[in-house]
């Protein structure tokens, strides 16, 4: 049996699958969605979100739900009490995601950096495509390490995560995509 965060269904956003979302990241999203409605302080948020909380913890029969599907129950709770206008403005974004660097390492192959920046191209692309605000890079020493055929942490390892580094600055700053944040570890 696979227990999963807060007993909650996992969310798949395109081909990803994200455990850990919650209340805040629902509120934010139906606040976003009052506000476009012209609810600037709308007071239901909380009482919505705690019912939809219930709900996927223990009446949604599945362990996957995308994210247009959860989009469309909440349109679907918004419009059966009465709030039509906030529910077709219901747009859900992801919430943060996380890209393994090792895995990307791993996939590109030991020692082709070259290959390595353009499949992290790609895979930002892609999730900024899905509508990602925020995206962690996990294990990214694991996958400097991996890419240097490093057994330890050298010279060579923290010029290429400053490399790395400079890359996801570059591309900010070149398309004004999603934020993007190094972490060391998973």
């Amino acid at each position: 049996m696979i227990a999963l965060p807060a007993q909650l269904p996992l969310l798949l956003v395109g081909r990803y699958a994200v455990a850990a979302y919650g209340r805040e990241w629902l509120e934010a999203n139906i606040r976003e969605a009052a506000r476009a409605a012209g609810e600037e302080d709308w007071w239901f948020t909380p009482d919505i979100v705690r019912s939809l909380m219930v709900y996927l913890r223990e009446r949604f029969a599945g362990s996957t739900i995308t994210l247009e599907e959860l989009s469309g129950k909440i349109r679907g709770v918004l419009e059966k009490i009465g709030f039509e206008e906030i529910g077709a403005r219901v747009a859900l974004r992801p919430p943060a995601l996380s890209l393994s660097l090792d895995e990307l390492a791993r996939e590109a192959g030991e020692g082709f950096e070259l290959g390595f920046f353009q499949l992290l191209e790609a895979r930002l692309g892609e999730l900024e495509g899905l509508g990602a605000y925020a995206i962690a890079l996990t294990a990214a020493h694991d996958g400097v390490k991996r890419l240097c055929a490093a057994k330890y942490w050298t010279q060579g390892c923290r010029e290429l995560e400053v490399e790395i580094a400079h890359f996801l600055r570059q591309r900010k700053a070149a398309s004004g995509g999603c934020q993007v944040e190094l972490r060391a570890a998973a």
